[in-house]
């Protein structure tokens, strides 16, 4: 589980960094391949209008794994890399809490069923919930 203690505001932007570094098992290179894959396009046929739009979430997840940590600010200079971070893992704080105590659901993004909706969204947002698994 991600932890939360203590919270985010209260961390440095290096400390931001080590936590999200830690809490991420994916490559932006994977996070590309996956972007570019039948997962994350059905995913995106399948996902309703509340959702974030497109490949944002991808996007994001793919700058901050490429900015190294003393580049981190929390500065509205067009990629505020604090506030990123922090919505990421508030969002996969939540996914993983969901998985944990309810599974990976029954929503198949494809005949193969070798993918769930759930995962693909954690995916997106740069964990893998199952390591195990080859899905590029």
């Amino acid at each position: 589980m991600i932890p939360s203690d203590p919270p985010y505001d209260e961390l440095t932007p290096e400390e931001l960094y080590e936590r999200f570094e830690a809490a991420v098992n994916v490559t932006a290179e994977e996070l590309r391949e996956f972007q570019d894959s039948l997962y994350n396009e059905r995913y995106l046929e399948s996902n309703s209008e509340q959702a974030q739009p497109g490949d944002e979430p991808l996007e994001d997840a793919i700058e901050l794994l490429e900015t190294p940590a003393d580049e981190w600010r929390d500065l509205d200079d067009g990629f505020n890399e604090v506030e990123e971070a922090e919505e990421l893992l508030d969002f996969q704080r939540r996914t993983q809490g969901q998985i944990k105590s309810q599974g990976l659901g029954e929503n198949y993004l494809t005949d193969e069923r070798d993918m769930t909706k759930r995962e693909a969204a954690s995916i997106r947002w740069a964990i893998d919930p199952d390591e195990e698994r080859e899905w590029l």
